[in-house]
């Protein structure tokens, strides 16, 4: 190298350089250690309670099965509801047993799965064994002891929507700390980074002069992306030395770290059931346009809607054929999730929402109409419904011009009142807000 010729000056240089690089390229290093560990916690994390949330429902479906088999049987004789019976209390065991396994992977979660196993067995043990051996005797239980066995399930199954929000607790948890990890990562490399570069600049300023721009422009990178803003490009550099590797290096770290943070807020975002918008990326969704429709003077919609009679659809066709009822219907308005302008997501239970920007209300009412035809054309069954052969949906909508004097939970309320109105007037019908209503 031509700095060898310039003395102990050209060595200094050299020297101050070479350290430098070997520094920085050490703290890479450690960052995509630090990063990788970061990651690894998550993932071991998330795949515990990933085993914990899979075991919890098959336990669920397990005890819905068995409460299937055990009324049909009793309501018939009809042997044939025996087989979910016996099929339930097969995976009723397997489940158990994986469920008390799983508590030594996440300990966190001891006590939840604790109790919702002894609320299961306690309706196992106490009443559904002894129902169904009272049937199979040709005998009938007593009021008393319906009664009895409701109150023990209403128990077990409110246990069970419990520890499955403690996951989505759990799992917002160990996400938050992955991203504490990965920020401070990134903000030691940032500061450490700098600190070594202003060093560097002011013993070697006519070296580093051809770099300092790259140099600057890879540190605001590496602050947005700190930040989780990785649309930044990482700074182009024709060069072929430590800085570009350093570049390179960190282009990979952010394409790696966005994808799995996305892949995270993603699943944070979606309803485990039906695949599309939960109600807190609704709520997100709405605060965040609101502000922006305030700002252009842009009327928003808000359709909400919900299964006409649902509560009848699961007493007769049982837990499961409600939730793939649930899942027809998401999946034949998922086109709706395919506008930028529109959001639809299930608000809970069987209810569900779509948010429209800047559509009148007679375009939302268009939509909200096309809707209820649409999930009436799915023909799914209902023989207990008392306005259709086939499940329905009563519909509300509010459409307003958003202000400073209101709120989102205003445009809620108006749709809330509308769909009211739907019902009030016969179900399986739209109603848009008016201040008469």
């Amino acid at each position: 190298m031509k700095l060898l010729s310039h003395g102990k000056f050209g060595k200094r240089i050299q020297y101050s350089f070479l350290i430098s690089t070997v520094i920085i390229m050490l703290m890479v290093v450690f960052c995509v250690i630090g990063v990788r560990f970061a990651m690894n916690e998550n993932i071991r994390g998330q795949m515990a309670l990933d085993r914990i949330d899979n075991s919890i429902n098959n336990f669920y479906k397990a005890i819905i099965n068995q409460e299937t088999g055990q009324r049909g049987y009793s309501l018939t004789k009809d042997e044939s509801f025996l087989q979910p019976y016996y099929e339930g209390e097969e995976l009723y065991t397997e489940s158990l047993l994986e469920l008390k396994r799983h508590v030594d992977f996440y300990p966190a979660m001891k006590n939840d799965i604790k109790e919702v196993t002894s609320l299961g067995e306690k309706w196992h043990d106490q009443f559904i064994q002894a129902l169904v051996a009272m049937s199979l005797k040709g005998g009938q239980p007593s009021t008393e002891q319906l009664r009895a066995e409701k109150q023990a399930f209403d128990e077990f199954r409110q246990s069970y929507f419990a520890i499955i929000e403690r996951i989505d607790e759990e799992r917002s948890v160990v996400r938050e700390k992955m991203k504490s990890r990965v920020n401070t990562i990134f903000l030691t490399l940032v500061v450490n980074s700098i600190a070594i570069l202003l060093v560097n600049l002011i013993v070697n300023f006519k070296v580093l002069q051809s770099i300092t721009r790259p140099i600057i422009q890879l540190s605001d990178s590496v602050k947005s992306y700190a930040q989780h803003q990785f649309e930044k490009d990482v700074p182009s550099y024709r060069m072929n030395d430590e800085l570009s590797v350093l570049i390179k290096n960190i282009d990979t770290m952010r394409n790696e770290l966005s994808k799995s943070i996305r892949t995270l807020e993603l699943k944070a975002n979606i309803d485990g059931l039906t695949g599309i918008y939960n109600r807190r990326f609704f709520n997100e969704f709405l605060k965040k346009q609101w502000v922006q429709m305030i700002e252009q003077s842009q009327p928003i919609s808000l359709i909400i809607f919900d299964i006409d009679y649902f509560k009848k659809y699961n007493d007769t066709y049982g837990h499961l054929a409600g939730d793939d009822c649930l899942k027809a219907i998401s999946s034949a308005l998922q086109q709706y999730n395919e506008n930028q302008f529109n959001l639809f997501a299930r608000y809970g239970g069987e209810e569900f929402c779509i948010i429209l920007l800047q559509r009148s209300k007679k375009e939302a009412l268009t939509i909200a109409e096309e809707i209820r035809k649409k999930v009436l054309e799915l023909k799914i069954p209902h023989k207990n419904s008392t306005i259709n052969k086939y499940v329905t949906v009563s519909i509300g909508v509010a459409t307003i011009i958003p202000s400073r004097d209101t709120t989102p939970e205003t445009l809620i309320s108006f749709a809330d009142k509308a769909l009211y109105t739907s019902k009030e007037k016969g179900r399986n019908c739209v109603t848009v807000y008016d201040s008469t209503i």
